[in-house]
């Protein structure tokens, strides 16, 4: 005899979906995460900050909430260490960052504290408040323009999917979604985030998978300025959606962009296919 368990766990989650706000369902998948995000509030609303130190010379003041996120991706995670590790030593005055994808906007805030500055873009609410209060923690609100919008290759709206406190805030673009569960957002293109702010010397993306379009959005500042990239690349999530992880590497081929790892080495279709994610830096090589 069949069991048609899977079919009614299946029909209780259409009917959840249907009646209860995406909204409401995010704050309900996971009550212990959400009861931590609330405490970490309300001891940041009464003053609490915590202190963590990512360099011998840099330690960065953090909301309660995101030092546990930051500790737990910059410090503990080893790739995620040694891909901030690597930005960090591309740092100076001299640095103009847009950092797509800021999330709590740990590279901005990098960026800013050796003298750069940085555009922060994220498109989820959460994330941009984190921004602003990280900064204002860190005494560099004047070097942090915070954006709250998605970039993809062209200017307009794009529908995201709002993953709430049980992922940290993400937003992230999600195909065959129903439009009532997916977040109107503006979209901008890098182009369009240069032609206000002016030309970047180094770009940071992470995206989620949407990288390729973030860089087709990138085309007039990748050919006439050369930016430094620092990409995350989904590979397997882009897989997952049908698309094709390499991509991105024809596209920074056609601007004349090499690819490398952490380390230095040059990295190629094989590397980019053999984890799920893959931290890389691209430069201008076909001048």
């Amino acid at each position: 005899m069949v069991s048609n368990g899977p079919v009614k766990s299946r029909m209780v989650k259409d009917v959840v979906r249907a009646t209860v706000p995406r909204a409401v369902r995010n704050w309900l998948r996971s009550p212990s995460v959400s009861a931590a995000w609330l405490w970490d509030s309300a001891k940041f609303t009464l003053g609490v900050t915590k202190t963590l130190p990512l360099t011998p010379n840099w330690s960065l003041i953090c909301h309660p909430h995101a030092y546990k996120v930051t500790y737990r991706d910059q410090v503990k995670d080893r790739e995620q260490s040694e891909e901030l590790q690597n930005f960090l030593a591309h740092c100076s005055d001299k640095m103009f960052l847009f950092d797509i994808g800021a999330h709590f906007g740990v590279f901005s805030l990098a960026a800013a504290h050796f003298g750069g500055r940085a555009v922060a873009v994220d498109p989820s609410p959460i994330a941009t408040r984190m921004i602003q209060r990280q900064a204002a923690l860190n005494g560099q609100g004047h070097r942090i323009r915070v954006i709250r919008a998605a970039v993809s290759d062209e200017n307009g709206t794009l529908g995201m999917l709002p993953s709430g406190v049980f992922s940290d805030g993400y937003f992230k673009t999600a195909k065959g979604r129903p439009k009532k569960e997916l977040t109107p957002t503006q979209a901008l293109t890098v182009d369009s985030l240069a032609a206000q702010f002016g030309a970047p010397t180094h770009v940071k993306v992470d995206v989620e998978g949407h990288e390729a379009r973030v860089l087709r959005g990138a085309g007039s500042v990748l050919t006439k300025f050369s930016p430094v990239l620092f990409l995350e690349l989904h590979s397997e999530m882009v897989s997952a959606e049908g698309g094709d992880p390499c991509s991105v590497l024809d596209t920074l081929a056609q601007f004349g962009y090499g690819t490398f790892a952490i380390g230095g080495e040059v990295i190629g279709r094989q590397s980019i296919m053999s984890k799920p994610i893959i931290r890389i830096v691209a430069k201008r090589t076909g001048l």
